[in-house]
């Protein structure tokens, strides 16, 4: 009895190592399907404890007691136990290994995110600087800062276009973003989702309507400021809805500004964190990888 319940003690410490090193995997198939199986071994360990030592074994499916006259029952359930200490062992093992190969894949990950951003970092600094005799070809592309375009010069004034109104109620101002980006009015939309953002960064709204900033900037030919708002998108929420379109606008936006190894790391990254995209969204990376010469 002492022996058996000494394994039992020895497979409950066991388990729960092995569950705690589950947890971090358990985005991949191969580390779900063995947290489920560590899941199941914790559920017979806690059937035996919860038998103890009256012989009667859950996992056979039985609740009534065993023989009075034999010990067999007892020697049965110890070898239960032995089997479960030798399965929680190769469990471990398994956790082990796909422990390395997800540090492996982070570490690999968390490089590609730094590189990217201080790429980003570069181009804020770009966009903020004003002076400089080596400023002057960034400057145009820094027009692209998220700002609405004067209006068009002519020989008699011409009164400003108006701006829509921004409604107080972001998910009403988000309505009216969206539909203005519809209607291809993308300084409309830039400049409403921009306002939510601004205004209501803890509203709902704010995680779509910094997303629509970026793709409205997109859409008015403005990479530069384009590749800073997907970036904030992106680091809004990594794991969020936009988190793939964002890493992919972000890929596109420094393509197009000429900034191609840090639009692979970013690709790099999106395969990476979303090995299987959102659908229709594999040819626009193929795409974005096949214009940055990534290989």
């Amino acid at each position: 009895m002492r022996q058996k319940l000494l394994a039992l003690a020895t497979v409950a410490a066991l388990l729960p190592l092995a569950q705690a090193r589950a947890q971090s995997m358990v985005q991949s198939q191969e580390g779900i399907a063995l947290q489920n199986e560590i899941d199941q071994l914790q559920s017979q360990l806690q059937q035996l404890q919860a038998n103890g030592g009256n012989g009667s074994s859950a996992l056979a499916g039985s609740s009534s007691p065993p023989p009075a006259s034999s010990g067999g029952g007892s020697q049965d359930q110890g070898g239960m136990v032995a089997n479960l200490l030798t399965q929680v062992q190769q469990l471990q093992q398994q956790v082990q290994d796909l422990s390395g190969k997800v540090d492996e894949l982070q570490n690999q990950v968390n490089t590609q995110h730094d590189a990217t951003e201080k790429e980003i970092g570069d181009l804020k600094f770009q966009m903020g600087s004003g002076g400089g005799a080596g400023a002057a070809a960034g400057a145009a592309a820094a027009g692209a800062a998220p700002t609405l375009a004067a209006p068009a010069q002519s020989s008699a004034p011409v009164a400003p276009a108006p701006q829509a109104a921004a409604s107080a109620n972001p998910r009403e101002a988000l309505k009216a973003a969206e539909a203005a980006y519809t209607k291809h009015d993308y300084a409309t939309a830039q400049s409403l989702a921009q306002g939510i953002v601004t205004q209501n960064k803890q509203a709902p709204e704010a995680y779509r309507a910094q997303y629509l900033v970026a793709q409205s900037l997109s859409a008015q030919g403005k990479a530069q400021s384009a590749a800073i708002a997907f970036d904030s998108t992106y680091n809004m929420n990594r794991s969020g809805t936009y988190a793939p379109q964002s890493l992919l606008g972000l890929a596109s936006s420094l393509s197009a500004i000429g900034q191609t190894e840090a639009a692979c790391d970013t690709i790099a990254s999106l395969n990476s964190q979303f090995p299987t995209p959102p659908a229709g969204m594999q040819p626009r990376i193929d795409a974005v990888s096949k214009r940055a010469h990534c290989q």
